[in-house]
């Protein structure tokens, strides 16, 4: 199972991540409380280690402006958390760029539309609603296809989304305190979910 550790800020943060060995960690460059700049997001992936995965997390942003930064920064994947259509993603594809698709759900129907990207992305990743407190679990159980899961997930929760034995989780808010990465925290969770791990991404 695959662990991402999302909405990385500061230098600290990619520091703790170094010592915890997550799979992925996510940069925002979308609007978001933790929304990095480029020239920010160079310093803080000059500082992560090889091991980890970086991935750069958008919302309904031009595709070129995507592209242009996943190559300057040498982004594993670009996250599209946004409408992105098929088109969007088919085009990143053929420019060579990883994608992970994720999609808010709250509904049966919404995981028929998470499913259309699945043969076309790395990875579809399912998240509750933005400003919603919805357990996503009881809808995800019932997808057909692999996925990361999100959405409110924390130490105190977590066995239940484990036990939908997604591909892999991503929690951003659930490893904080006051609005910043908690090591103490993000250690709780890479121990809870390392009998579970698969080495990692490789």
């Amino acid at each position: 199972m695959l662990v991402k550790f999302c909405g990385l800020k500061r230098i600290e943060d990619i520091q703790m991540c170094n010592k915890l060995f997550p799979d992925m960690i996510g940069l925002i460059f979308a609007e978001s409380p933790r929304k990095v700049d480029v020239e920010l997001a160079e310093k803080i992936l000059k500082v992560k280690g090889n091991f980890i995965k970086a991935v750069g997390v958008f919302k309904n942003q031009s595709v070129f402006d995507v592209l242009k930064i996943a190559k300057r920064l040498g982004l594993d994947f670009v996250q599209l958390h946004g409408e992105e259509d098929l088109e969007y993603v088919k085009f990143l594809r053929q420019e060579g760029v990883s994608v992970i698709k994720a999609v808010e759900i709250s509904s049966e129907e919404d995981l028929r539309k998470a499913e259309k990207y699945v043969n076309l992305v790395n990875f579809v990743l399912l998240d509750r609603p933005k400003g919603s407190d919805l357990d996503i679990t009881q809808i995800a159980k019932l997808a057909k296809f692999p996925y990361i899961i999100a959405g409110g997930i924390t130490l105190e929760n977590l066995d239940k989304f484990l036990a939908l034995s997604p591909v892999g989780i991503d929690i951003s808010s659930g490893i904080e305190t006051n609005g910043l990465k908690d090591y103490k925290k993000m250690k709780g969770i890479i121990e809870r979910v390392k009998p579970l791990r698969n080495g990692g991404l490789g």
